[in-house]
């Protein structure tokens, strides 16, 4: 019998957050640091409140606008507080389902009430490829990375 991939394989585990009341200036240099585009925002009893997208900072960028001139901002002020949770052991087929049919691109991973990790697209076409290898290209292909 084959194996279908599990949510915990293919998410982003532990991902890296941010408080709220974070700047958003510094949420932004978060991002850039650890080349995410999808960062969980935290309040003070660390749970999780929102989500800030790369997206949401362009959004602040708009013309006449710079994220320099946005520093009263913080990153619970532009967070989407309208966010998909999972439990960690949803199968990932009725995960990605999900998000394909009310167009996310991102679920908050949950265990316990608290944040295990992040699927997002991106995250999904590297399990897909990798899946598509295992399954269709001979292990001893040099093309497999």
């Amino acid at each position: 019998m084959r194996h279908m991939p599990t949510l915990a394989e293919v998410m982003t585990a532990f991902p890296v957050h941010v408080e709220e009341a974070l700047p958003l200036t510094q949420a932004a240099e978060v991002m850039q640091e650890h080349d995410c585009h999808h960062l969980p925002v935290m309040d003070d009893q660390n749970q999780v409140v929102g989500l800030l997208t790369t997206e949401d900072l362009r959004l602040a960028e708009t013309p006449g606008h710079s994220l320099a001139d946005a520093g009263e901002l913080t990153a619970g002020d532009l967070c989407r507080r309208q966010l998909k949770q999972v439990d960690l052991h949803t199968r990932l087929d009725v995960v990605l389902m999900g998000m394909a049919e009310q167009g996310i691109n991102a679920v908050l991973v949950m265990r316990h009430d608290k944040l295990a990790g992040i699927l997002t697209s991106q995250d999904a076409c590297r399990g897909f490829a990798h899946w598509l290898q295992k399954e269709y290209l001979p292990d001893d292909d040099p093309g497999v990375a």
